[in-house]
């Protein structure tokens, strides 16, 4: 998901959206989708989904500008949770992370010393989205990512290409959930559903839970709900 505002000029800085998750299933407790960006001195903006895979769209990756952003985004993400406890609230953020950038060491390393310096008051209160998957992996490559992220939360969920239809695996190696992002467009309801209704059967077979992420308009919002997404976010929920 995108729509990050464009911040004046002046000290580049990261930040963030949070959008609000409707929880179908437990409407009393707060739940939150982390949108982070990188605002430049001049400010340019680069947020969402471009923000969160820079620096992996060559063959050769960018250590260091992964590093960095996964640092930036935790550190947002830290912020929020620190601010709302303090307010005496208790949300639960889902953040996204490339998850090819977790197969370099000195990134993977970069996550983990930041979570264990800024999210270890927070274990509860996070949950990873595990995105940009390659084409092709094994049972072992989601292990790995698993290991790597669960001392600092138990619940992570996944983003699959829009494409794929089966998600045993996910459900094999003890992902939470399944993600879907419309990117905020305001697609006709009709033509979006059956490529939603696929998804959420997928999901729902495989006993995972689906999100939908970016539903622009009531329409998709409504669609969302009849086929059973559980947690749904974007301008039709802001």
């Amino acid at each position: 998901m995108n729509d990050v505002a464009q911040q004046p000029s002046g000290e580049a800085k990261f930040d963030a959206k949070f959008w609000k998750l409707d929880s179908l299933e437990q409407p009393e407790n707060s739940y939150f989708y982390c949108t982070p960006a990188f605002i430049s001195a001049d400010g340019k903006a680069i947020f969402g989904d471009a923000l969160v895979t820079a620096g992996a769209e060559d063959r050769v990756l960018d250590q260091e500008l992964l590093a960095k952003n996964v640092v930036g985004v935790i550190q947002q993400v830290a912020k929020f949770l620190y601010k709302s406890n303090l307010e005496g609230e208790k949300p639960k953020v889902v953040l996204p992370v490339n998850s090819e950038a977790m197969s370099v060491d000195p990134v993977a390393s970069a996550l983990t010393s930041s979570c264990r310096e800024l999210l270890n008051s927070y274990n509860d209160q996070v949950m990873f989205e595990l995105m940009n998957f390659p084409p092709k992996f094994s049972i072992d490559y989601l292990d790995n990512l698993g290991i790597l992220i669960y001392p600092f939360s138990p619940d992570y969920i996944a983003r699959p290409n829009p494409a794929w239809t089966d998600f045993t695996i996910f459900a094999n190696c003890n992902f939470q959930g399944v993600s879907f992002d419309l990117k905020n467009k305001a697609w006709p309801a009709d033509k979006i559903q059956p490529h939603l209704e696929k998804f959420c059967k997928s999901a729902t077979a495989n006993r995972l839970t689906p999100y939908l992420l970016g539903a622009a308009t009531p329409e998709i919002q409504g669609v969302a709900i009849d086929l059973g997404f559980k947690f749904i976010c974007g301008n039709a929920v802001n």
